[in-house]
């Protein structure tokens, strides 16, 4: 089965806190046309969720429209500064088997890289507008394989 995990995209710097930052129009272009271009290999998503700071929102809601796939509620699990042990937690009570997660640095490279090789040390660089996407049976640590990277 396969999970999403997908870097919010490029955000501006003008807001009053980092809860507030919105995507820029070319980070919001970027992530539509990198949607668009792999369509084919995002069909198995089924549904978004994201951290509920703007960008992520924003970033998600974007790929739901584009992919024609629900929402779910915004989840403070998948914040910046969450720990991938929360955020793996929450995974296991989402419907994670072709979920899309949209969320942050450094929460999101060191998930992947809990999942891949068991070591959040060894973080996975993610670009803004990235989506890599894992193979796995389970959400836990060392039991996934990183199937291929997108950029936007």
């Amino acid at each position: 089965m396969q999970l999403y995990v997908m870097r919010h995209g490029e955000a501006g710097w003008d807001a009053a806190s980092d809860a507030d930052r919105s995507l820029t129009p070319m980070g919001a272009a970027a992530v539509r046309a990198m949607l668009m271009v792999h369509k084919d290999q995002l069909k198995a998503v089924s549904a978004v969720v994201s951290s509920p700071y703007l960008r992520a929102r924003q970033t998600a809601a974007l790929a739901a429209d584009t992919l024609s796939v629900p929402t779910l509620l915004p989840d403070a699990a998948f914040v910046p500064e969450s720990s991938v042990g929360d955020a793996l937690v929450q995974l296991e009570l989402l419907p994670w088997q072709g979920l899309l997660l949209v969320a942050h640095q450094p929460l999101l490279g060191n998930l992947i890289a809990a999942l891949v090789t068991g070591d959040a040390r060894y973080a996975e660089p993610m670009e803004p507008g990235s989506l890599a996407i894992l193979e796995l049976d389970w959400p836990a640590a060392g039991l996934a394989r990183l199937v291929t990277k997108l950029s936007a």
